[in-house]
């Protein structure tokens, strides 16, 4: 016990250097932490300007192109539908041959000459469904062009308007078929 006391003075003074050297160390720690701190701080203000910059620079010309892709696309979405408006009514008229104002002779009509009547007219309706296919197939085509003149052919826009386009056929094709098979739109 004696000899724990005499030891103790040492102890306490190996003590006191250890933390002190822990408290030096801490510090050190301390400052290298804040330069850290620092420096990343300064490099995120300079990254973020960077990104700021290339934003400004790079995707008003991305911004442009899909703007116009976008527009182009409506127009093509909003001219489909205004012509399956008019193949609709066309159909209908065909199928029902439904001419306001023209008063029908029904004694002289049976199923045989309604049936060579409806035929006629799909004939026609078809050769016009035809035209018209062939008209779009051109304006396609010119949006195509405008397409790859804006987004180089190499973008998303451009494999939506070729899934569109094989939809559009493929749907058409489809349509012939069943006006074949005696589909009448019902």
């Amino acid at each position: 016990m004696k000899r724990r006391l005499q030891m103790l003075p040492e102890t306490i003074q190996l003590q006191k250097d250890q933390i002190k050297f822990l408290k030096q160390e801490v510090n050190t720690l301390c400052y290298r932490l804040t330069n850290l701190v620092d420096e990343i701080a300064s490099k995120s203000e300079d990254l973020n300007q960077d990104l700021i910059q290339a934003t400004t620079t790079v995707f008003p010309a991305y911004d442009a192109a899909r703007t116009a892709s976008i527009d182009l696309l409506a127009a093509a979405i909003e001219a489909s539908l205004i012509k399956l408006s008019l193949t609709k009514a066309r159909s209908e008229r065909a199928l029902y041959n439904h001419n306001p104002g023209q008063k029908r002779n029904k004694e002289g009509r049976n199923v045989a000459q309604a049936i060579t009547t409806a035929f006629g007219v799909l004939e026609k309706d078809e050769k016009d469904a035809k035209i018209e296919i062939s008209s779009l197939d051109r304006q396609l085509e010119g949006y195509e062009t405008l397409l790859n003149l804006v987004d180089g052919g190499k973008g998303g826009y451009q494999q939506i308007i070729n899934d569109w386009t094989k939809v559009k056929q493929e749907t058409d094709e489809c349509l012939k078929d069943l006006r074949r098979l005696g589909w009448t739109g019902d």
